[in-house]
Formats: structure tokens, sequence, C-alpha cells
């Protein structure tokens, strides 16, 4: 039987759980979803972007 469920992983995408810590992953948690990863590293601003 095919289990489309894991116990073993629920709640990986809480930045606490030491899964998502060791495998260092983003927060996945939805009200985090647009924030950014690493606001130090953001685009500048000023950069504009390339049209095909």
């Amino acid at each position: 039987m095919l289990m489309l469920f894991d116990a073993s992983l629920d709640g990986i995408e809480d930045s606490g759980n030491d899964i998502n810590q060791a495998m260092g992953m983003a927060n996945l948690a939805s009200a985090d979803w647009f924030e950014p990863f690493d606001p130090e590293e953001s685009r500048e601003p000023g950069r504009g972007f390339r049209h095909s």
C-alpha cells in the first residue's frame, strides 16, 4: 500500500524542526513565504530587469 503521509516528517516546515535545520531548508510556513531569504543580499533596486 502506498502511504502519502509520513508521520516522522510532520512539522518539517517549522524552522525549529531538527530535520529542517539539518537540511538547511528555508522556512516553509505560509506566513513567511514573502519574506526575503537574505535581506542583506537582496537585489539592488536600481539594477532593472532584462526583457526577452
